[in-house]
């Protein structure tokens, strides 16, 4: 016998965090209701309810699915056995890319402004999104220090470091202000950034 109600059960999941997200980007969180986003994901309300308990759930589960979407490709940097340089230079690309998307830029404004209202999401986005990037750089870091490519160092602030040097204090601002224009050219952006990093944690 074939199983079939899981597999629709994740399809409905699926389509109701792609009709969130959309729906959130386009008129922002408070204007959205889950009426609208059952009915743009073609499920009853009833199921929706089924899988999440509320739109703060749903942010929350959009905010992952955007996560998800920039790691997997940053992941393949971190995972690669190529010249340190590359490998940062790579993911500094990535990460500096998601981070200049439209998409991220009205999700970081509509999180800001619900952080009022709601501290729990703020600190959501920030584990699910800002957080797990960081731990993962300084995974990375700390495995070039083990094998003595970087000099031995904390490897968060380290990551701290890089991911200062790649998402700029004036950049950030600008995204939070709707001006992602004034996105520096990534790939120039990010080598002088690593090169900055690298003389600093050369061994």
């Amino acid at each position: 016998m074939v199983e079939t109600t899981p597999n629709r059960g994740t399809d409905h999941q699926k389509r109701i965090v792609e009709a969130a997200s959309a729906i959130f980007l386009e008129r922002g969180f408070e204007m959205t209701s889950t009426a609208e986003i059952a009915k743009r994901a073609r499920v009853s309300k009833r199921e929706l309810y089924a899988h999440f308990a509320d739109k703060g759930a749903l942010l929350a589960a959009v905010i992952v699915q955007l996560q998800d979407d920039v790691q997997s490709q940053v992941n393949i940097s971190w995972s690669s056995s190529e010249d340190t340089r590359e490998v940062l230079t790579r993911a500094g690309c990535s990460i500096l890319e998601f981070v200049s998307s439209q998409r991220f830029g009205k999700l970081f404004r509509i999180v800001a402004a619900e952080s009022f209202r709601d501290p729990v999401s703020a600190e959501k986005f920030y584990l699910l999104g800002p957080g797990s990037g960081r731990k993962n750089t300084a995974a990375f870091i700390e495995r070039e220090m083990i094998a003595g490519s970087l000099r031995k160092a904390d490897a968060l602030r380290a990551a701290d470091d890089f991911l200062d040097l790649i998402i700029s204090a004036r950049y950030l601002t600008g995204v939070v202000l709707g001006q992602e224009d004034e996105a520096p050219r990534t790939r120039t952006h990010v080598e002088h950034a690593v090169d900055v990093f690298l003389r600093f944690y050369a061994p």
